[in-house]
């Protein structure tokens, strides 16, 4: 799994490094609000835009085909 660029101020890319059957991908602020939920399916990689997200620090959890949630940091500058 590879979030690149990180920190960005457009767009990153999830790289899943495979083509993954299902993932769940969860945007939350600092203070543990969701702000985003995506569910994907039969891709390799996914695409997030800033949307109207400002500056700073977000968390990113990552489940992929149900092996548990990885909690990546993302920034936005």
């Amino acid at each position: 799994l590879n979030i690149y660029p990180n920190p960005f101020s457009t767009e990153t890319t999830i790289d899943f490094g495979r083509k993954v059957n299902s993932a769940n991908i969860k945007i939350i602020d600092v203070l543990g609000k969701l702000l985003n939920e995506y569910n994907i399916s039969n891709e390799e990689n996914f695409i997030i835009d800033r949307e109207e997200k400002v500056n700073g620090i977000y968390f990113l959890e990552v489940n992929i085909d149900n092996e548990g949630e990885k909690i990546f940091k993302l920034i936005i500058e």
